[in-house]
């Protein structure tokens, strides 16, 4: 073989490997900002479940479906807010990871709704995240709490940075603000039911001129909520028992307010409180603190004054996040807020 020729094959055999690169990083690229770049990957395989559940033990978590969704890590500490990156986070749901497991209420006697329940996030050091039972099965956004499989950064295109990708697997809620609940390789969920008194009769007249607030030692009363943020709600109405309730248009003032003014809340707790609403019949809610002050989605709960109308109760809490209408408290007469230690 001459030289002339040899040279020919070599310019052909780059030519072609050429077009074969530049074929190859054509397909790597997606008109998605979301999954443009590589994952991470993390092992884990399963998570104990505990508590109020028939048949507490192990769940297989690489038999159940993958859930994604973008979001942005925040943390907040002294008063100053840090920004740590932008993901797209896969990982399995709270959702389906508690479907495998059916409830067994300690109070199911006296109390049949799952409106009180709760659970409690751990990992192997002692971290705690805490999650209302309704932020899961009744909200609207029900998958977007989860354990991560794998993560990729979404960087900025026009700015030379990388976000760091977590060494280890987490979870992650997407409508939280902060990320005071992302505690890294849970390992075990505790499900409860929330502890109190509260009347076992049927009564009449629920009606409460005021809500009387327990955090700790502290007793505060709230008697009206003038002068903070109102906002009007459009409600679709749909009960998890009785279906269809009509549409409600409600103006009421932002609840995460109102509390955030009449208690003293510390940052810690934000991440491990559950809030318990409840009536004078005994109907009681329970929501984590997180869901009510830490969002990111503008679906704040709303605090409802009907002065003077006392079959709806002068103060009724409306869930604007949820998808069913079961943890609207009519005439709510008692707020506690406990931190899960």
């Amino acid at each position: 073989m001459n030289t002339k020729t040899e040279i020919k094959m070599k310019k052909t055999i780059f030519l072609l490997l050429l077009i074969s690169l530049q074929i190859s990083a054509q397909v790597s690229k997606t008109n998605s900002f979301f999954d443009n770049l590589e994952s991470k990957e993390y092992s884990l395989n399963n998570i104990l479940i505990e508590g109020e559940v028939f048949e507490p033990g192990i769940v297989d978590l690489t038999s159940l479906p993958l859930c994604s969704f973008p979001g942005k890590d925040l943390s907040f500490q002294n008063n100053k807010n840090k920004f740590i990156g932008s993901y797209y986070y896969y990982g399995y749901s709270l959702y389906d990871i508690l479907n495998q497991k059916l409830v067994k209420k300690a109070n199911e006697e006296e109390f049949k709704p799952y409106v009180d329940l709760y659970l409690i996030v751990e990992n192997d050091k002692g971290e705690k995240a805490v999650f209302s039972w309704g932020e899961i099965f009744y909200s609207k956004d029900n998958l977007k709490t989860i354990i991560t499989k794998s993560v990729r950064a979404i960087n900025p295109s026009k700015m030379k940075m990388k976000w760091e990708l977590p060494n280890e697997s987490r979870l992650v809620c997407g409508y939280d603000a902060f990320n005071f609940r992302s505690i890294s390789n849970p390992t075990k969920i505790i499900v409860k039911s929330f502890t109190g008194n509260y009347s076992k009769e049927k009564i009449k007249t629920v009606f409460s001129p005021e809500i009387l607030v327990l955090k700790g030692s502290e007793k505060i009363v709230i008697q009206d909520a003038a002068g903070f943020e109102k906002r009007e709600f459009r409600g679709i109405g749909f009960g998890h028992g009785m279906g269809w309730k009509g549409i409600d248009i409600v103006e009421g003032f932002v609840f995460k307010n109102v509390l955030m003014n009449k208690v003293n809340i510390d940052l810690k707790e934000i991440g491990t409180a559950i809030v318990c609403a409840s009536a004078k019949d005994g109907y009681r809610v329970t929501f984590s603190l997180s869901e009510i002050i830490n969002r990111n989605d503008m679906n704040d709960f709303l605090l409802i004054e009907k002065n003077g109308a006392e079959d709806n109760g002068k103060f009724n809490l409306f869930a604007t996040p949820d998808f069913f209408v079961d943890r609207n408290v009519r005439s709510v007469e008692k707020v506690e807020i406990v931190n899960v230690k």
